[in-house]
């Protein structure tokens, strides 16, 4: 802590400004960490045109290495709480579907990713992607450090300290004199171009009242007379002995260690002056700042076998998909060369064996059709277009928004999608098995497992878990797998192999531990003497993955049925049709390429009306054709309607005549003139 009480409630209000989280919260981050949440609603206004830089953390929180990292990141951000009026540590959760648009336009496809924005920067371009050790942290101050002497070399914005070195011609009298009163101590260190211990040095009590910092070569003139045997050095001066050095470091200090020596003479400050000390150091004093303590392990409690986690769920295989689909293949804003490859492997492999209805068996085959048809490179807008496209063509049979069942967890941003990633890997496999198992030209590797391989390590956006899966294929003898059942128990085997190394580790959640997968409470036969049977286990992962569950889906539209007896209505009930998701994939190809054939011959399987535009051209002369039409039309129906006519009058003049004449002389009765004869 570097500020007195008083300035430092401001400075926690002003820069220690984070996102108040709901219960449902996606973020791994909390108010007290001392970052800045950004998101997709205040990220261009805080980081663009600002006076400060940004040093941002682009993360995913359903990423084992991100919530694995994340202590890190909030240790380092403590440290450089202090810089936050210079550069502010920050973090955005890419996981978060909203915030996909700033994460892609920045090119982010591998968590964790920082990147640095200078003071004033104006668009992506200005970002600059962090490649240091991240885990060194007073390392990673030093860089930080460096990004901010460049901008000041650049801009020299006026809120900032001065990042730069002491003139020569300044002696120490001239540094008293030049400080304001409260200040009673003077911090300098000596070091050698290009002076970065000593630049953060500067940065972080720039503004702090009670201090005074500076830095130097070794050829300076204080540092002459007072320098230590090892550099950087560390003097430290107080106003009550302004001539000579209260504090020499003898021995290496890292930056972190030098600003908790300063802190301890603050806190003395501080007393004196009667504002109170400030809140104890986050370390042990007198231990490196840098080194990470480590809180005694909790005694791990048994945690029962929760059963619905063990369900194979349609809703997480669709979820999966769609997370798939629409955030975690477009984080690439151009795929090409081995990802291209590495795609369409994977989209072929699942038209051939996904799981679900036969409306997403079609949407692969359509994705597989057109991917295959891209040969140098595929951009992220098309690839989301295209997506859209197809969901749109077959009514939305992915969710729009993922949604879990088995694979929720205890907290938003855990298990989640990497969960329903491996449910739909092992699901892929065991409907290959059991399509190509009698199939004496399957190739277990090339066709299913390689594709599987190569999609996790392209496109996985947890980097550390990529890389981890690609050694694993290596040391697993992926290429040595040649049974038909293999392409089942090979995964089956890297699985318990990941959960046995996340046992215990930040990612795994507490709710539902790591396990060894199956239990012998979910399958008895597997597990002999402690060790598993693999043809049980593999008559279990034929029945557990062709098992699955509609919870949690809208139930689709149900047809009546009523029953009678005796003309009466006993039961009406409504049923739904059979919800179990057989593959029937040659179903499928054959309906699509029956309705490719059709469209080739011009035919409309699916037809729509199109309308013209009523003030076309093209409408107006159509309209008149078909008004000549109508006109001709007309006049043949009025002729042939006056002929009927005429010749119905004719008949009846004719037969009127007949009538008459019969009436005359062949009735009794004859018409007489009124008179009497005698």
């Amino acid at each position: 802590m570097r500020l007195p009480p008083l300035l430092a409630v401001s400075s926690v209000l002003l820069l220690s400004i984070v996102t108040v989280y709901g219960e449902e919260s996606k973020s791994l981050y909390a108010p007290g960490d001392n970052v800045l949440e950004l998101d997709i609603d205040n990220f261009d206004s805080m980081v663009y045109g600002s006076p400060r830089g940004y040093f941002i953390e682009f993360y995913s929180s359903w990423c084992g290495h991100c919530i694995h990292y994340k202590p890190q990141w909030v240790t380092f951000a403590t440290k450089l709480k202090d810089w936050s009026s210079v550069v502010q540590v920050s973090v955005i959760n890419c996981a978060d579907e909203k915030n996909s648009p700033v994460c892609r336009a920045h090119a982010i496809d591998a968590f964790p990713t920082l990147k640095y924005f200078p003071p004033h920067s104006k668009s992506k371009d200005d970002g600059q992607k962090y490649t240091g050790d991240k885990y060194e942290l007073p390392s990673m101050a030093l860089d930080v450090a460096k990004f901010v002497r460049a901008d000041y070399v650049a801009q020299r914005p006026p809120t900032w300290p001065k990042v730069e070195a002491l003139p020569s011609t300044i002696i120490l009298e001239q540094l008293w004199s030049a400080m304001s009163p409260s200040q009673q101590i003077l911090v300098a260190v000596i070091e050698e171009d290009p002076f970065l211990t000593g630049f953060a040095t500067v940065i972080g009590f720039g503004k702090n009242p009670f201090v005074e910092a500076v830095v130097m070569p070794s050829s300076h003139p204080i540092a002459q007379q007072f320098s230590g045997s090892v550099l950087p050095t560390l003097l430290i001066f107080k106003r009550d002995n302004p001539n000579a050095p209260d504090f020499v470091s003898k021995s290496e200090m890292s930056v972190f260690q030098m600003a908790d020596k300063i802190d301890e003479y603050i806190t003395a400050v501080a007393d004196t002056v009667h504002q109170g000390p400030p809140p104890p150091a986050a370390v042990i004093p007198g231990a490196a700042a840098e080194d990470v303590v480590a809180a005694p392990a909790p005694t791990k409690t048994l945690v029962p076998l929760n059963f619905e986690q063990f369900k194979v769920q349609q809703l997480d295989l669709s979820s999966a998909l769609h997370y798939m689909l629409t955030q975690e293949i477009p984080r690439k804003p151009v795929i090409d060369n081995e990802n291209l490859a590495a795609l369409k492997g994977w989209i072929h492999l699942l038209r051939r064996y996904v799981p679900g209805t036969a409306p997403i068996r079609r949407l692969f085959y359509r994705l597989d059709e057109w991917t295959q048809l891209q040969s140098y490179s595929i951009t992220a807008e098309s690839w989301i277009a295209k997506v859209a496209e197809l969901q749109t063509d077959l009514g939305h049979p992915l969710p729009a928004n993922a949604s879990w069942v088995a694979c929720k967890g205890s907290k938003p941003y855990l298990r989640g999608y990497t969960c329903g990633l491996w449910t739909l890997m092992h699901a892929v496999t065991v409907q290959a098995y059991a399509d190509e198992k009698d199939n004496h030209g399957f190739k277990p590797v090339v066709e299913v497992l390689e594709p599987i391989h190569q999609f996790i390590y392209h496109y996985l956006s947890c980097e550390i878990c990529a890389k981890n899966f690609h050694h694993m294929t290596e040391a697993n003898e992926l290429s040595l797998v040649t049974r038909p059942e293999d392409v089942i128990l090979w995964l089956w085997r890297a699985h318990n192999n990941v959960n046995r190394r996340l046992a215990g580790d930040a990612s795994e959640d507490p709710s539902y531990p790591k396990r060894q997968f199956p239990d012998a409470a979910l399958c008895h036969d597997c597990i002999v003497n402690g060790v598993y049977q693999e043809g049980k286990v593999l008559e279990f992962m034929l029945r557990y993955y062709t098992d699955v569950r509609t919870d949690g889906l809208v139930p689709t539209p149900g047809y009546k049925v009523t029953e009678f007896e005796d003309g009466k209505v006993q039961k009406v009930a409504v049923k739904h049709l059979n919800p179990k998701f057989a593959i029937h994939a040659n179903n499928v190809d054959k309906l699509e390429e029956t309705e490719a054939r059709l469209r080739q011959q011009q035919v409309d399987a699916n037809p729509k009306h199109h309308w013209r535009s009523l003030d076309s051209d093209g409408y107006a002369g159509a309209a008149s054709a078909q008004s000549a039409d109508r006109s001709t039309f007309y006049l043949i129906w009025f002729v042939i309607v006056g002929i009927a006519l005429a010749f119905a009058y004719l008949k009846y003049r004719q037969n009127r005549s007949k009538f008459w004449k019969t009436f005359y002389y062949y009735n009794d009765y004859k018409l007489y003139c009124c008179c009497w004869y005698p």
